[in-house]
This record gives structure tokens, sequence and C-alpha cells, in this order.
């Protein structure tokens, strides 16, 4: 049986489903310290063809927090921001 461990994060990247497809179980390493500007709240997408970073906003993020402790800020409405970014610059994608 082969397993694999990952931390997880807000958009996975291709290598992320490539192990996914290779292994038997998955397990997400979510109990270790939450790492500031790490991958886990945020990432890079393309606006007019130039990489733009997006960033989730979370509460009282801080070094000694386990991921699995994170809470995600809902004190402004950035998700329709973010899905309007989103569909903006890929509604139109070929894929």
């Amino acid at each position: 049986m082969k397993i694999a461990i990952m931390q997880p994060y807000i958009f996975l990247y291709i290598g992320y489903f490539q192990l996914i497809d290779a292994v038997d179980k998955l397990v997400f390493y979510d109990d270790v310290n939450f790492i500031i500007k790490g991958w886990i709240n945020r990432n890079n997408i393309l606006v007019n063809g130039r990489k733009s970073m997006f960033t989730i906003p979370l509460n009282k993020v801080s070094r000694s927090k386990l991921i699995n402790e994170v809470d995600v800020c809902d004190s402004f409405d950035w998700r329709t921001k973010m899905l309007k970014t989103f569909h903006c610059n890929y509604s139109k994608a070929p894929f």
C-alpha cells in the first residue's frame, strides 16, 4: 500500500494531483504549525498575463497555531472579489 502525507493548500498544483493518483491513501497533515507567508492560504493566478498573488484572509495567525486551528476571516466579502477575479481572467480559457 502506498501512502502520501501532504499539508493542505488553497489551490493544489499539478504535482499534488499526480501524487494523489499514484497512492492508495492520502493523509492531510494539518496538525503542524501554520507557516506565515507560506502557500496554505495563498497562491498565484494570471491577471492580464502576469502573475498576481491572492491571499485568503485569516484571523489571528501566529507561528504557534496549528494549521487546523486557523480560521478564515469573514469580516469582509473577499470571496465575491476573488470569484470575480477568477471569472474575469479565466472564463474564456480554452480548458
